[in-house]
């Protein structure tokens, strides 16, 4: 692997675990008031924060080269299930992200 594409996955991890050690506590927030949830509006694809992380409804229509098979919104870290295929995500305090959905600030649940 090239040094110029190691650097790149390197910062890209770093700021995805930067991110998602910051979220963390919102996440816990989210998980108990579901109730907020179901009122929430549901963030559009053309949204201009979606659109600055490359937002997508479905992960199979992803056009990012971060994006890897099997990353959805609905195994990242920073995402709430709410039931319904939809769900809360501390990157979108104020929307719903569809759970098929994907962006590139997807972090492992794990």
């Amino acid at each position: 692997m090239s040094e110029e594409k190691c650097s790149e996955t390197r910062r890209r991890f770093l700021k995805t675990t930067a991110l998602g050690v910051a979220a963390a506590p919102f996440a816990s927030i989210v998980v108990h008031n579901r109730s907020a949830l179901a009122d929430m509006e549901r963030l559009s694809e053309s949204d201009e924060a979606a659109q600055a992380v490359a937002y997508v409804h479905d992960a199979a229509d992803a056009d990012d080269p971060a994006y890897e098979e099997g990353q959805i919104c609905g195994n990242c870290a920073l995402y709430s299930d709410q039931g319904d295929g939809w769900g809360g995500c501390s990157v979108f305090p104020d929307k719903l992200v569809a759970e098929e959905g994907w962006c590139n600030v997807w972090a492992s649940a794990g």
